[in-house]
């Protein structure tokens, strides 16, 4: 999407992950910790970015929950900048006419640069993502200058609630989230312990501005780029505890002036009509001296604290139109535009933490996950949270980053626009009611509009449901069917059939904690569309022990085929692949990445030939399941791996419905069947194998592992999939033996089940 380095990167990680097979999601590897030398962004030596070395090395990250002592948490320094697109900066490579940013080179140089992060239009809906974990949909706060609810939960306080009191949190800077005139301890009524910056949007001037301490105010003359720097450093050195630093800067905002000499390197006259006519130097001069005074607080940071200190930076939203580069955006795609000039940013991470440091990820991320991303950084269960997904294993171990769709939205004028995306392509809904859709490999500048692409169409649907499901999320109350406990009857093997907006409301019984779930089902020529946020319709976690990840809601849609075909041969289940969506929004994923000798037994055999693969149902393996034979992913994804037994009646008077579909498009139903006018309990046609096993585990056949069964065509109902075709109609048959629900893939799936 992105031209010169970039471009070669993403071929080359894309080869990368061809010779790598995906573990499950279920467990992670542990790698090595890696050791940095003391982070110096002036003075690092040459870029390491789009390298890997013999001594690159992941870092190990714990996540079970950290007993809250200091030895556990890191210090974390959040820097934004305002109004800094991706075309100011020489890093992502897309423009000659950048500022000379010696910082933020070095730290992309010991980090990860994100090329495909998306923010909000405007400064003060992408603070609001940043403090709430929330689109602006469902915070509120989707215009300029649009106050937070005093209602909202910020990431500040929801730290302060679950970490201990060894910990310290500050918020220097722009704060802009008060609306037209906020109150003077804003933002200690969000649970901010210590502030001390300027509450309002814009500076009149950056040498003569009103600083804001703690509900206090006073007019000060010192460069505003300083000053905060200033007070940021003051704070982080009397810190006795780990901290958490959120940095805003106003640069480079407007007005335009002229910094101090010492700070950039720009040639300013410091006149008006200089200003006027030659803003783009300004501009410079402004990141210039933004990026000198980011130097001197990292390296102020005590030696003592660097090892243990995350570095996260990113611009709220695209440059302003009147200093883009035009040769990478059309001018009116800048700020305040749902366009990529308007909304795609410079985000960097770095510091001795991460792993992998100087490599370019092109990972979908949003200025929401790092709710979730700081939260679960820090020890906590929060892989998700509100529309907040973790990028937590993705920076500290190198693990694929969860999201595979994105979302933003603007309000201006009161009127809406808002734009979804796949790893390729954008859909945008204007307020006039049209729409497009852009190829991003190719047209980064969206010039060529293919919304009526009959090809598309189908990839359309799914990002435009994507959207509208975002936006109608909180209405699914009254909007939707309601499902709770529902067990399904419907014979029909038709995914049109059960379109609709469906909701729950059911309880983590080990939590003792409510959950709403939302499914939405749609279809287009080709495909159905299931979007869910992967939250039952019954209740969970009622096993003999808590799952081991806190369930959250990860938003997923995945397609089927309206008209499913046999394949010649079978397709094996595999780690890379989910299996299918069910009718309350759950998919199953029968599989684990755990096998007999290697690593502890449950990571690590991710090639499919490892004989003596681990049944997640069978006891001895430990995979917590519930009575519902499900649990949770690390993301908190919950989801299946036996009968869903919940979603059927257990009666043998009545043919078993449909409770969901397959990858491959067939539809998959309870355990009872009619046969001529008989009622059956469908039969697995597998069986345990007798004997002793020959090498490998010691003991008897006795289904630990999936080898120990074995398929004797004709034994039972169902074939080696665990289907069967029966009036003219296949279909899979959950069964309560081996292999519970699928077997393997008697069609093809669909892409969209590819794990990411």
């Amino acid at each position: 999407m992105l031209a010169g380095p970039y471009r070669l990167v993403r071929f080359l990680m894309f080869i990368g992950y061809l010779t790598l097979l995906v573990g499950c999601a279920d467990t992670l590897d542990q790698a090595e910790e890696i050791k940095l030398s003391d982070l110096d962004p002036i003075n690092i030596g040459n870029s390491k970015r789009n390298t890997q070395t013999e001594d690159t090395k992941e870092k190990s990250f714990d996540t079970s929950s950290p007993s809250h002592g200091d030895s556990k948490l890191y210090n974390i320094l959040l820097v934004i900048a305002d109004d800094l697109g991706i075309d100011a900066l020489s890093i992502y490579d897309v423009s000659n006419d950048t500022a000379a940013t010696p910082t933020l080179e070095s730290l992309a140089d010991n980090g990860i640069t994100f090329t495909e992060a998306w923010a909000t239009p405007m400064c003060t809906t992408t603070r609001a993502t940043l403090l709430t974990g929330q689109f602006g949909f469902h915070s509120g706060v989707t215009y300029v200058p649009a106050p937070l609810s005093n209602d909202a939960m910020t990431l500040q306080a929801y730290l302060s609630d679950h970490l201990s009191a060894n910990f310290s949190q500050a918020v220097f800077g722009k704060w802009h989230v008060g609306g037209g005139s906020p109150a003077l301890d804003h933002p200690q009524q969000f649970g901010i312990p210590h502030y001390a910056g300027n509450l309002a949007g814009n500076l009149e001037s950056y040498f003569d501005w009103a600083l804001v301490i703690n509900g206090e105010q006073k007019n000060v003359s010192d460069y505003h780029t300083t000053k905060i720097t200033d007070l940021a450093i003051d704070w982080i050195h009397a810190q006795t505890t780990p901290w958490f630093a959120w940095v805003a800067y106003s640069a480079p905002h407007t007005p335009w002036h002229r910094p101090p000499e010492a700070l950039h390197q720009q040639a300013l006259l410091d006149s008006s009509d200089d200003k006027e006519t030659n803003p783009k130097s300004y501009y410079k001069a402004a990141i210039e001296a933004m990026d000198t005074e980011i130097g001197r607080l990292v390296n102020s940071l005590p030696s003592e604290q660097k090892d243990n200190t995350l570095i996260i930076f990113l611009g709220d939203n695209g440059s302003p139109r009147a200093v883009i580069d035009t040769a990478v955006f059309p001018r009116e795609h800048g700020k305040k535009s749902i366009y990529e000039g308007g909304i795609r940013v410079p985000f960097i991470v770095a510091g001795n933490p991460v792993a992998q440091p100087g490599r370019a990820s092109d990972a979908l991320i949003n200025t929401v996950d790092l709710f979730a991303t700081i939260g679960e950084i820090q020890g906590l269960s929060l892989s998700n949270y509100e529309d907040s997904q973790s990028l937590a294993k993705h920076i500290l171990q190198g693990a694929d980053a969860p999201r595979t769709l994105n979302y933003a939205e603007f309000e201006i004028n009161q009127t809406t626009s808002w734009a979804t995306r796949n790893d390729r392509y954008k859909f945008i809904a204007f307020p006039d009611g049209s729409e497009a859709l852009f190829d991003l490999a190719f047209d980064v500048r969206e010039e060529t509009n293919l919304i009526d692409a009959t090809e598309l169409q189908s990839i359309i649907t799914e990002l435009k449901n994507y959207g509208l499901a975002i936006r109608t999320q909180r209405d699914s109350a009254s909007t939707s069917s309601d499902i709770s406990n529902i067990a399904f009857t419907n014979l029909s093997p038709n995914c049109e059939d059960y379109k609709g907006s469906y909701g729950a409301t059911v309880k983590d019984i080990a939590t003792d904690k409510s959950y709403s779930s939302t499914l939405s089902i749609s279809s287009d020529d080709t495909h159905c569309m299931f979007t869910s946020n992967s939250i039952p319709n019954h209740d969970f976690n009622d096993g003999n022990r808590v799952f081991p990840n806190t369930v959250a809601e990860v938003t997923e849609t995945f397609r089927i085929k309206k008209a499913p075909s046999l394949a010649q041969v079978p397709t094996p289940l595999s780690l890379q692949v989910d299996n299918a969506i069910l009718l309350n929004g759950v998919k199953v994923d029968v599989l684990a990445a755990g096998c007999y000798g290697i690593g502890n037994g449950k990571v690590g055999c991710n090639d499919m030939r490892i004989p003596w693969r681990n049944d997640p149902m069978h006891a001895a393996n430990g995979f917590n399941v519930d009575t519902n034979n499900a649990h949770t992913q690390p993301d908190g994804a919950y989801h299946y791996h036996g009968p869903p037994n919940k979603l059927y009646s257990s009666s043998p008077l009545t043919a078993s419905g449909v409770i969901g579909f397959a990858a491959d498009g067939f539809p998959i139903y309870g355990p009872y069947f009619e046969d001529n006018g008989e009622i059956k309990l469908a039969r697995s046609s597998y069986r345990l194998k007798s004997g002793s096993r020959p090498g490998g585990p010691n003991g008897d056949y006795d289904g630990q592992f999936r080898d120990d069964y074995e398929y004797i065509n004709g034994l039972g109902d169902l074939d080696d999939c665990n289907g069967m075709t029966l009036n003219g109609q296949y279909g899979y048959y959950v069964t309560a033996e081996f292999p519970y629900i699928l077997g393997c893939f008697s069609g093809t799936p669909d892409p969209s089940f590819n794990k990411h």
